[in-house]
């Protein structure tokens, strides 16, 4: 019986990762650097304290709301609006406004100070407070602080690389059984060779019943819940195997890990915040967790997800178009309308904020549609 010659380490320890790239750091090199704008709007949310600035912001403007609507208790809004407004004929008038809002005038008013002042105060501490000792003091803080966002970035990368087989085990994740090794290996084979990739990744099944499909950097992780909702449809479990295919091979995957660990602060609060939110049905509870957590909430949705955006829906349309071109146009508008939702939503708040910045289903149906076809509504799903 013939000895088969064995791998060499690295390759065992790293197999499932494309093998049409020049190398392992090219790979990595390339997943790295494909959202340079995500990485830095990462880098600064989560290592030059943003959401500590959003905090100041809010708490200055409601201690100003409070001793503006306090003053006015004591001393009236006219007085107040007539010692700070000086413009003659408009003080006046803001007075006169005021003495009919019943306090309401000076608590805005207040708070709209209190807020502006909080959030130059916030932001100066953050990009002025390092320079304090010295424009060589500062810039060194400021270096420092990139480096060490980037060293992180890259740690947790290579951490979740090294170690994916082992995490997503884990996470639930499982080898197929013969039966389902019967139907999904010759389907994953058969769209890889349809999109002319030299291998595949193993795919795993998640036991969970919520239907969804994931493309990691070394596997595809199919759910239990979305053979049973497509009834083991070949058509649609070979769409979704294309797709994510796209992904793997694109090395979008490095791309999401390497702006997660750049942006690790956000995403271990994020991501525990959110679950803590998903998990939480009381209304309280939820209004407490928001209360204290929001910063975070609203720099990741309005500052990080927006700069990956761009890059997520431009991966999100590369993969769809990869179905199409290995056959599988009419499996995966059949996953599309049928989910209309992403089938890639993550487990934790995180993932979730991300995932929403995937491009509408119906945007992506029409990037689907064939030339020569009508595509009425409703949906046709013959």
């Amino acid at each position: 019986m013939p000895i088969k010659p064995s791998l060499p380490f690295i390759e065992r320890l790293l197999g499932g990762r494309p093998t049409g790239f020049p190398n392992l750091l090219v790979w990595l090199e390339l997943g790295i650097l494909r959202n340079p704008y995500g990485v830095l709007t990462a880098l600064v949310a989560a290592w030059l304290y943003i959401p500590a600035a959003l905090a100041a912001a809010v708490s200055l403007g409601l201690y100003g709301a409070l001793l503006a609507t306090l003053f006015s208790v004591v001393s009236g809004d006219a007085t107040i609006f007539a010692s700070i407004v000086d413009i003659p004929l408009f003080g006046d008038a803001m007075a006169a406004l005021s003495a009919k809002t019943s306090g309401v005038g000076a608590a805005v008013a207040g708070a709209m100070a209190g807020m502006a002042v909080g959030l130059i105060v916030g932001l100066l501490w953050i990009f002025i407070g390092p320079f304090q000792d010295g424009l060589i003091d500062g810039l060194a803080v400021i270096l420092a602080t990139i480096a060490m966002g980037i060293g992180v970035g890259l740690l947790y990368t290579l951490y979740r690389v090294l170690l994916e087989r082992r995490l997503l085990q884990i996470s639930g994740a499982r080898r197929l059984s013969r039966r389902e090794a019967e139907l999904i290996l010759p389907l994953v084979e058969e769209a890889a060779a349809r999109l002319k990739l030299p291998g595949h990744p193993p795919v795993l099944i998640d036991d969970t019943d919520d239907p969804g499909a994931f493309a990691y950097t070394r596997h595809i992780v199919i759910t239990r819940g979305f053979l049973e909702h497509f009834a083991y449809d070949r058509e649609a479990i070979r769409a979704v195997l294309a797709h994510e295919l796209v992904h793997w091979h694109n090395g979008d995957p490095v791309s999401a890990l390497f702006i997660r660990g750049v942006a690790l602060p956000l995403y271990l609060v994020q991501a525990a915040a959110g679950f803590l939110l998903n998990q939480t049905r009381n209304s309280l509870l939820r209004f407490l967790i928001w209360t204290v957590f929001w910063p975070v909430f609203v720099t990741v949705r309005y500052l990080v997800v927006p700069t990956q955006a761009v890059e997520s829906r431009e991966a999100e349309y590369r993969a769809d178009q990869g179905a199409v071109l290995a056959g599988y146009r009419s499996g995966m508008r059949q996953v599309l309308s049928s989910f209309r939702r992403s089938f890639e939503g993550g487990r934790n708040g995180w993932a979730a904020a991300i995932c929403a910045s995937h491009p509408p289903f119906e945007l992506r149906l029409e990037r689907l549609e064939e030339p020569d076809r009508a595509y009425p509504l409703p949906e046709d799903e013959s």
